[in-house]
């Protein structure tokens, strides 16, 4: 209030007067609840059409965006990886499941000798130091990419940590996988898109 006894939002009992004379009986309790209610009424049809936005299905072809790795080396996903099984593993280093994961990876990209499974995790929003501290006893040897701002997991409409996306030779969504992956769940993916 301000010192003369009037709101600081200017207007707004002109707003709520037409619903306080159409309902005269309402109690200010009440009417709270049907604000509420009326505002979520307008803002859950605009949220759940940004969630169905936010995912690219199997089928899609990723967009191409471009990302260096610990060597300065840069990379474009996915093209650089084009005639390969390519694993985009996004992950940060508060993910506690993200270390396994990136071990299985390696695992994947030592077993298949480089040639035809290409794995890549990306560290999303944190700095380089952050990163290589959390990879630092990992001997990872496959590349290890920088989306400091999060722009690139924008564009792959990253909805959460750790997401893999498994690509097949023609740089084509075939498993979009939100949450923890395992070395043998990975593995059967990987053969299957190698026949």
């Amino acid at each position: 209030m301000n010192r003369d006894g009037s709101s600081k939002v200017e207007g707004w009992r002109e707003a709520i007067t037409p619903i306080r004379e159409q309902y005269p009986t309402l109690k200010r309790r009440d009417f709270i609840k049907l604000v509420a209610a009326a505002g979520l009424g307008y803002m859950i049809p605009g949220m759940l059409s940004c969630r169905t936005e936010a995912t690219m299905s199997v089928g899609d072809v990723p967009p191409k965006v471009a990302l260096s790795d610990l060597k300065g080396n840069s990379f474009a996903l996915p093209a650089d990886f084009k005639g390969r099984v390519a694993l985009i593993h996004f992950w940060a280093s508060w993910c506690t499941s993200c270390r396994p994961e990136m071990v299985a990876l390696e695992a994947i990209y030592d077993k298949y000798k480089k040639s035809v499974v290409i794995p890549c995790s990306v560290n999303v929003g944190e700095s380089r130091e952050a990163a290589e501290s959390y990879i630092r006893n990992l001997n990872i040897s496959y590349p290890v990419l920088f989306d400091l701002k999060s722009s690139v997991a924008k564009e792959y409409r990253v909805s959460g940590i750790p997401t893999t996306y498994v690509l097949d030779r023609e740089n084509v969504i075939r498993h979009r996988i939100i949450g923890e992956i395992n070395m043998g769940g990975l593995e059967k993916i990987v053969k299957t898109l190698l026949l």
